[in-house]
């Protein structure tokens, strides 16, 4: 990122984002009734703007939608690859095209900058299935700034908003990066909003945010992060569950504040190691690139959906309903503030539990469970018998960038021995194999693991037996060995 693109200033509606945050501060006061009644008004609205998208437009006229919640049941679900493959139907705003927008993310000049003047620009990084372009309006901004604020610390009341972003801060984000990722796209807006004069005329007295490619070898990211010393860690919980083994340790000597964590499904193995090695509080949510604020974790360790910002329907493998307190295959998706790129009731592969009770933390909004999205940090050994962490998104997002292939899984097979396998239906496999692997030993060498070997897997991947979902790196035993 050029030093120019860093003094653009971000975009931003000051009255819009001020009567978001209202809106949404008031809601957790009555999360049942005026969170209901912001979602209705919230659906019809983008219903109506909905109107606009060639796509959309199409399937609202066939299924006879209007406005309201019992109208949505009636539209069929969207998955990404039409939305990918219309691009140019989708958007609302009819200068959005797949073109236009694919020449905007190219490098990371354009980072955080404001596409066509009034829109964010991120992409997926493909760790559900193929990678996705989203562009976001400033109602979209607005409510995931809100709800960051006002939520995710665990106070529905917006008691601490904006604690935590504050004087004296150093945020450490560790991340993915080379690309126009939603978690760098908005880490890089949020460190320019903070900056701005024009907003506030102490941006001198903002904190500092520094961003770290998860790709680096452990070691050399442990090092990074000490000599920047963040008072707050943000990450997936794989990375930071082994920078949490290397600050037990001794080889890293961090002193935070908190720890924030997304990306991936943390466990209670997970949580417990980072609180123990940094002794502080950790704090979860629950997002996607579609939209980045789904839910957050209350002091009780419960997550909680926003639902009054986004509609979440728990579905089974045919997009049929599934009972409160069952395991969906999948969930449909409707996104409540954007309305240049709408998207309703879009299928999202994670597997999602609305268990029906009362939260103790006294919070009304439902509380959900997430299963899987997350992969196995691996351990190898090389040429010297040294034990090496590899991260999963690492891996999966080196072969990824390098290959261009998303439906894949990497199992260890041994402690110096990878099998990389593909779904059956995929059309060149030797081809993709060979990319993936040039790629992969790339990056294995780089962490020192040259003696790993690569072998190519004839067999379709495994996948989870009680929800069928694709882990894609592994171990090829569940329990490590």
């Amino acid at each position: 990122m050029n030093h120019a693109s860093k003094l653009k200033p971000p975009i931003i509606d000051p009255w819009l984002w001020a009567s978001t945050f209202g809106e949404t501060l008031a809601a957790g006061f009555d999360p049942i009734g005026l969170a209901r009644q912001q979602r209705g008004q919230r659906l019809a609205s983008l219903l109506r703007a909905a109107r606009d998208s060639p796509l959309y437009e199409e399937r609202l006229r066939g299924a006879r939608v209007v406005a309201g919640l019992d109208d949505l049941h009636a539209l069929e679900p969207v998955a990404k690859p039409e939305l990918m493959q219309r691009f140019d139907d989708w958007a609302t705003d009819r200068a959005v095209t797949r073109a236009a927008v694919e020449q905007f993310v190219q490098g990371e000049t354009h980072l955080a900058d404001a596409f066509l003047g009034k829109y964010l620009v991120w992409t997926s990084s493909g760790t559900s299935g193929a990678p996705a372009i989203f562009v976001q309006d400033t109602r979209s901004l607005a409510a995931y700034e809100a709800l960051d604020a006002l939520r995710f610390r665990g106070s529905p009341l917006g008691a601490v908003p904006l604690a935590a972003w504050s004087v004296g801060q150093r945020f450490g984000f560790v991340a993915a990066t080379g690309g126009h990722f939603a978690g760098a796209a908005t880490v890089e807006r949020l460190r320019r909003l903070a900056r701005d004069e024009s907003l506030s005329p102490l941006g001198w007295l903002a904190p500092t945010v520094q961003t770290f490619s998860v790709q680096t070898p452990l070691r050399e990211l442990a090092l990074a992060l000490q000599a920047f010393k963040p008072t707050v860690l943000i990450s997936y919980p794989s990375c930071a569950a082994a920078l949490a083994q290397l600050q037990l340790d001794g080889a890293l000597q961090l002193r935070l504040t908190e720890v924030w964590l997304g990306g991936e499904q943390l466990t209670g193995l997970q949580r417990e190691a980072v609180r123990s090695a940094f002794g502080c509080p950790v704090r979860n949510n629950y997002g996607a690139s579609e939209f980045f604020s789904i839910a957050w974790e209350c002091e009780h360790g419960q997550l909680h959906l926003n639902d009054d910002w986004v509609i979440l329907e728990p579905v089974d493998r045919q997009s049929r309903p599934v009972p409160v307190g069952a395991v969906s295959d999948a969930v449909l998706l409707t996104h409540l503030a954007n309305h240049v790129q709408p998207l309703l009731r879009y299928r999202l592969d994670d597997a999602i539990r609305f268990t029906g009770q009362r939260c103790a933390c006294g919070c009304a909004f439902p509380v959900i469970e997430v299963q899987g999205r997350s992969g196995q940090t691996l351990l190898l050994h090389d040429a010297d018998d040294r034990a090496v962490t590899l991260l999963p998104l690492a891996i999966e997002t080196a072969i990824e960038e390098g290959a261009h292939v998303t439906q894949f899984q990497l199992l260890c097979t041994a402690a110096d021995a990878l099998e990389l396998r593909f779904e059956p239906e995929l059309a060149d496999a030797p081809q993709a194999f060979a990319h993936a692997h040039k790629a992969l030993a790339r990056f294995l060498q780089i962490h020192g693991l040259a003696n790993v070997r690569i072998v190519h897997g004839r067999r379709a991947p495994l996948r989870e037996r009680a929800s069928g979902k694709l882990c894609r790196v592994r171990y090829a035993r569940h329990d490590g060995h």
